[in-house]
């Protein structure tokens, strides 16, 4: 068929395959929606600037405001032999509403259209990884009121390193990383504040349309800025990208500490969320997060995708710009999943308390938390640093740790009694708690 994006000028019917190889319907079409919102507000300007009367608006706005809802029900299929969504509306509208779905297009391109869908898709997508983050934070919550209390090793290099309560470590490795994130979303709003819609294909329209009045209908904060810019930038694509990335990239630093934690015996998995082994049967395997890690991996290909598909692209519009979407929708739907997988996981993830403190004994957790009473007696940080590496290397040629020290080895080594208290991986995570409670 012959589209209606298309002249005499333009040389003829598209070959059939390179229409079913450039369309992008199959990816657009969860832009149906947003499309039809956005084409009821330019309704509205058309209807404010006197190029359509209110009844011609009015019948437009109920045919578009119907569609979605038709469409989901199989009321309405589409027609699947046009170049994107925006036509296959435009093509079920004429068989609607007859000769006057061909005015729905006055004073608008396809180009600041489709730039107008991501924007207003773009913002439906902020909501829900807002709420999927609030979800997750509130799970953690609930996790530390279980478990907060308890005293954990903390890593560095992946070798025991100090004890900490467990709220101090999960807020750590996950809810303070979460809270940026949810935070750096803001930036992504403020790239969506102007309305693409009124910059055309490239250049505006010489037509008495005010942008302002579809840009108020649609809750943005005004119409374009400058045409060109409107139609050929996707910067707000770009950042909603990076930030899926980064989530991705806290939620697999998550997910390899509980991966390693439970290589370690520290953690407990409960079965709604462990995977098993077709061939071990005593295998309790932390699948979950070893997935969520590997999609941290496809979040940073997908904004790399993205930008190597801008690179040297001219201002104004290309059709390159056709597969931000694809990517786009990719990198969303992918950071709403791993989010969710970590709101369900967290409620199976338990402690194994007796493993935490005998990782922390055999690791020497204590040994800064020693030094720091040395110091606190009045010996200089580097002489006490010296005396508690030298008691480390001691108690293990013996088969010995640090939490075996007794009074009576302390005074031995000319220390004090009263550093027996430094010993306890409990107390010292206690302490350090305290100087952060009320920050987080």
């Amino acid at each position: 068929m012959a589209s209606i994006a298309r002249t005499a000028a333009t040389g003829g019917d598209l070959d059939p395959e390179f229409l079913a190889w450039s369309t992008s319907l199959p990816v657009d079409r969860r832009l149906l929606e947003v499309d039809c919102r956005g084409s009821v507000a330019h309704v509205r300007g058309l209807a404010a600037a006197n190029l359509l009367t209110a009844e011609e608006a009015e019948k437009l706005v109920a045919a578009l405001e119907s569609l979605p809802a038709r469409v989901a029900s199989g009321d309405v299929t589409l027609a699947e032999d046009e170049e994107d969504v925006h036509m296959a509306i435009e093509a079920w509208l004429r068989k609607e509403v007859g000769d006057l779905a061909a005015k729905l297009h006055t004073g608008r391109s396809r180009n600041d259209q489709v730039a107008l869908d991501l924007k207003l898709w773009c913002r439906q997508a902020l909501e829900r990884i807002r709420a999927e983050i609030d979800a997750v934070l509130d799970r953690a919550q609930d996790w530390i009121d279980r478990h907060g209390e308890l005293t954990v090793p903390t890593y560095t290099h992946r070798q025991v390193a100090i004890p900490a309560l467990a709220r101090v470590w999960l807020r750590g490795s996950l809810v303070e990383a979460l809270r940026r994130d949810r935070a750096l979303l803001a930036a992504v709003d403020g790239e969506l504040e102007d309305s693409p819609l009124g910059a055309g294909a490239v250049g505006g329209s010489t037509l008495p349309i005010d942008p302002a009045v579809a840009a108020a209908a649609l809750g943005f904060a005004r119409g374009p800025r400058n045409p060109v810019d409107a139609i050929g930038h996707r910067d707000h694509a770009l950042l909603l990208a990076f930030t899926c990335a980064r989530i991705g990239l806290h939620l697999n630093r998550f997910s390899s500490d509980i991966v390693e934690m439970c290589s370690d015996g520290l953690v407990k998995l409960g079965g709604a969320i462990a995977g098993g082994s077709s061939m071990m049967p005593h295998k309790r395997n932390p699948d979950l997060f070893e997935l969520v890690r590997a999609q941290s991996a496809l979040r940073q290909g997908e904004l790399v995708q993205l930008m190597v598909t801008f690179q040297g692209l001219g201002s104004g519009y290309h059709r390159d710009l056709q597969q931000d979407k694809q990517i786009l929708f990719a990198a969303v739907d992918g950071v709403l999943a791993s989010l969710r997988m970590i709101a369900i996981a967290l409620p199976h993830v338990g402690l194994d308390e007796r493993a935490c403190l005998v990782a922390l004994e055999r690791g020497d957790a204590v040994a800064t938390d020693l030094c720091e009473g040395l110091v606190a007696g009045g010996m200089a940080f580097r002489d006490a640093y010296a005396v508690v590496g030298e008691l480390v290397v001691k108690q293990r040629a013996a088969g010995k740790r640090l939490i075996d020290l007794d009074a009576a080895a302390l005074e031995a080594a000319g220390l004090s009694p009263s550093l027996r208290e430094r010993l306890d991986p409990v107390l010292a995570a206690r302490r350090r708690a305290a100087k952060f409670d009320g920050r987080s």
